[in-house]
């Protein structure tokens, strides 16, 4: 396993680390039961870095990490977010809070769960734009870190996408790092976010809503599934222009699916990136890239020019897509 700085702290993280909520939820397909026999099996193969959230399963992924790690807590890095109260449902439906008690709350039931007393990344969940310029928000994030209960603060922004506008003023608001969606179909806003070399940058869903994956091939449409956040047109106009990019695979001698993961490694401001694993044999797969020679620079060319040709207009569709949740 390779590993990469997590600026802003003395830690040292797996390049490719575990998104806990893909396996506790069935979002992307998993089978909740093996959820920690796939955690278990990506620590023993070196990765040491697990991104959750309080609301991931309403808490179960913090638990999962909490029971199967407190005895490792020195040897596992743990990124976890708080903003979404699924403590105070009503009707199924969930609601946002920044509001600086509600946080500390929040953070206090997450540490119980994780039977941790302190966390190494702490970020606000897809906060918008008044959320971000909200100084008591940054202020009990910058306490938190004073208070050695978190290493690093951030925002993971979403939904979907994202705003580049968002991620650009959470850095320049004092924030240290962001996590967003960043592939090979969709490059933008991350491309102008890692530029950035002191932020931590935290990638997920490097597979497009699985049209990067072949092994999730053939994608179909349901609700229950995390793509119903994506127009479905937009996954069948990118699935049917990602078969061109099949032959430069075979040339490589890689699945699609690492294709895409050695993509966004090429880029050295990345601090990791967190694959939607759903069963072992993907969680294999990924990591076999570890063992793989990295992209040159020629490859880099190669995809940047087919982005260009097929998928820079899905890109602009997709940052357009996520005005519907402002």
């Amino acid at each position: 396993m390779n590993f990469r700085n997590l600026n802003h702290t003395n830690e040292q993280v797996s390049e490719i680390g575990i998104g806990v909520w893909s396996l506790i939820t069935d979002w992307w397909g998993a089978d909740v039961s093996k959820a920690e026999e796939i955690m278990k099996k990506g620590f023993d193969e070196g990765i040491n870095f697990f991104n959750t959230a309080d609301m991931y399963g309403n808490g179960k992924g913090e638990e999962i990490i909490g029971k199967l790690f407190s005895s490792k807590r020195d040897r596992i890095v743990v990124a976890t977010k708080i903003g979404y109260d699924f403590y105070h449902k009503k009707d199924n439906h969930l609601k946002q809070n920044f509001n600086a008690d509600y946080l500390q709350f929040a953070l206090k039931k997450s540490l119980e769960r994780l039977n941790t007393d302190y966390v190494d990344v702490l970020m606000i969940h897809n906060p918008k734009m008044e959320v971000i310029d909200n100084d008591a928000v940054l202020n009990f994030m910058e306490g938190v870190k004073e208070d050695g209960i978190a290493k690093t603060v951030g925002v993971a922004l979403g939904p979907t996408l994202g705003w580049g506008e968002e991620g650009t003023a959470a850095l320049k608001k004092g924030y240290e790092g962001l996590e967003y969606i960043y592939n090979i179909i969709e490059q933008e806003p991350g491309e102008t976010f890692l530029k950035n070399q002191e932020a931590f940058h935290l990638i997920r869903v490097p597979h497009a809503t699985d049209v990067l994956n072949e092994g999730k091939w053939p994608i179909k449409e349901s609700p229950n599934m995390h793509r119903s956040l994506k127009d479905f047109e937009w996954v069948k106009k990118a699935y049917e222009r990602t078969q061109g990019l099949l032959e430069f695979c075979r040339r490589k001698n890689v699945k699609l699916s690492q294709l895409a993961l050695m993509f966004i490694l090429h880029n050295p401001n990345v601090t990791s990136v967190f694959p939607n694993i759903s069963n072992l044999d993907e969680l294999e797969t990924f990591l076999k890239v570890e063992e793989f020679e990295p992209l040159n620079e020629e490859d880099m060319k190669v995809i940047s020019s087919y982005y260009r040709r097929n998928y820079k207009d899905l890109n602009v569709e997709s940052i357009g897509e996520t005005i519907r949740y402002k």
